[in-house]
């Protein structure tokens, strides 16, 4: 007993004596003393009595916090102990359904514990409701149940409004613990990784938009998941970078920027007139960082994470979306693109 659920301790404290059989002392009243002549079947029934009354009134107080104890009155008699805790800490039935219809209204399903657990937690609170006179039917459960599971539910939500028969509990149960065996299936393949060359050398993300202005007005304001675990400055092209090689720097082709002996003369020529350059990104995956971290660029609009957590749906990739062009010059292949909060 903790001063709000007096039910379910009535209920409990009632079970445990029935149980254990001495119980006697709340069904029946307390016998008349014992004469001197009395025979052996009513000393037996008073002695198993005061055996009831003693030990149901001990298990009684055992069961109630230590504060709210020493509030009961002092008697001997454990059914009007009984009584007087009901006196008490009786919540009146108007209140509790009022508590019941606000949970099974707010219940929203978090993916812990199962969607069958989920459902049957509904059908308990409209069992519960029946009891108090508040009849709820079953079409109301189903409708409340979908409404409340998340987006990986779609499916299961798009059949049911489709169809015109109706579901009842146990139809609603059976194909919602499919649909989640059949999401955990997708979820656990496409959390695989595969790992990826060691990273080249990085050039500017200013001068990559430079050089590629449609990668980022084609760019899919969305994230993406991808199999690979270089985070840093994405872009995205539909047909990917274009495989002659120029400098960025001297503008001639067949070397990269890094290798331009222009582009090293010009770094030493800017380190001695003291004017450093200002680095505009950084080694993300060198960081010991969770795998479920976000790096947050605001400047770009294709964003992508290593690890499906998180996400509220997910698809399979478009053609054009299939692929992500990362800083070091290489495709990293797109497993997924969804929502994430």
């Amino acid at each position: 007993m903790n001063g709000g659920n007096y039910k379910k301790w009535k209920r409990d404290i009632e079970c445990a004596l029935g149980l254990a059989d001495i119980d006697v002392t709340l069904r029946d009243d307390q016998p008349a003393g014992l004469a001197d002549d009395a025979s052996d079947t009513e000393r037996r029934t008073y002695t198993q009595w005061e055996r009831s009354n003693r030990l149901s009134l001990l298990a009684m107080k055992k069961s109630i916090g230590e504060h709210l104890l020493s509030g009961l009155p002092e008697t001997n008699s454990a059914k009007e102990f009984f009584d007087a805790v009901g006196k008490r800490y009786y919540v009146s039935d108007k209140f509790e359904a009022g508590n019941l219809m606000s949970d099974l209204s707010g219940m929203k399903y978090n993916n812990s514990g199962g969607v069958r657990e989920y459902i049957l937690k509904m059908v308990h609170i409209q069992t519960k409701l029946k009891d108090l006179d508040i009849s709820l039917p079953d079409n109301y459960i189903v409708h409340t149940a979908l409404n409340s599971l998340p987006i990986e539910f779609s499916q299961i939500k798009t059949a049911y409004n489709t169809q015109n028969e109706s579901w009842t509990v146990l139809d609603l149960i059976s194909k919602c613990v499919s649909e989640e065996e059949k999401i955990k299936r997708e979820s656990g393949q496409s959390a695989l990784l595969v790992a990826h060359p060691g990273p080249k050398p990085k050039r500017s993300l200013g001068n990559f938009k430079k050089h590629h202005p449609q990668t980022h007005k084609k760019a899919q304001n969305t994230n993406k998941y991808v199999n690979n675990d270089q985070t840093q400055n994405l872009g995205v092209n539909k047909n990917g970078f274009k495989k002659e090689i120029k400098c960025y720097h001297c503008k001639k082709p067949g070397h990269k920027r890094f290798e331009c002996t222009d582009f090293q003369a010009w770094l030493e020529k800017k380190k001695k007139e003291g004017n450093p350059l200002a680095l505009v990104c950084f080694e993300s995956n060198l960081v010991n960082a969770p795998i479920n971290s976000w790096w947050l660029d605001s400047g770009v609009n294709v964003h992508v994470a290593i690890s499906l957590q998180g996400f509220l749906n997910k698809r399979k990739p478009s053609d054009a979306e299939s692929k992500i062009g990362v800083a070091i010059e290489a495709l990293a292949e797109v497993e997924f693109v969804g929502t994430v909060i």
